[in-house]
């Protein structure tokens, strides 16, 4: 499978001479993301989203802060877990659908040059409260490739992060599903930028709230 190499992001791009993980940019302050507290995103759409180390390497990611759908990644942007808000029945009382989503073979570190070919298991559960505690499953498998390229420096909230593209394809059956990720090394995050045809930067980078 050939995937377009395109490496345009809604970010901006420092040309620095000297390399680094993370450094503040000139006359600017960096806040440095850590993920134990919380990082918070903006992205160009005005949406805000929060993602935290979760421990055993997993790092937890809302896409939209507060809206109770969450999706549990390793390595940055291999998905682990995915819980959604919406309820796939339209019954009072169903669950929130979860999924469990394993790779095979492990994913691996990312670095640029990577490129992971596999499979991906989805297994999704809803529970239905009703006298029966209903429970429903559903399975399925396709395949997947993920490639990291564009190693550069990008400025956010003041802090010149080293970051790679990662450029994700999916196939199950004759659909082809694309997506695009920032990657931050350095806090092992990986957010994502485009999806098919819409993409949707990101443009800041904070801290939560106390």
């Amino acid at each position: 499978m050939t995937l377009a190499r395109s490496t345009a992001l809604v970010l901006s791009l420092a040309a620095l001479a000297t390399p680094a993980l993370i450094r503040a940019a000139l006359a600017g302050v960096c806040m440095v993301p850590d993920l134990g507290i919380g990082v918070t995103f903006t992205r160009k759409d005005a949406s805000v989203g929060i993602a935290r180390r979760q421990g055993d390497g997993l790092v937890r990611i809302d896409y939209e802060a507060n809206r109770g759908a969450w999706t549990v990644v390793r390595n940055g942007v291999f998905k682990v877990s995915l819980t959604v808000k919406e309820s796939a029945h339209e019954i009072v009382g169903a669950s929130a659908p979860t999924y469990a989503l394993p790779h095979s073979p492990k994913p691996w570190t990312l670095v640029d040059g990577l490129a992971w070919t596999g499979k991906v298991k989805e297994l999704k559960e809803v529970t239905i409260s009703d006298a029966a505690a209903t429970f429903h499953s559903d399975k399925r498998r396709w395949e997947a490739t993920f490639t990291c390229f564009a190693p550069r420096e990008v400025t956010l909230s003041g802090c010149n992060l080293a970051a790679l593209t990662v450029e994700a394809a999916s196939k199950d059956c004759a659909d082809i599903r694309r997506q695009r990720y920032a990657y931050f090394p350095a806090t092992d995050l990986g957010l994502e930028t485009r999806r098919d045809d819409a993409t949707n930067g990101i443009v800041a980078l904070g801290v939560p709230e106390a």
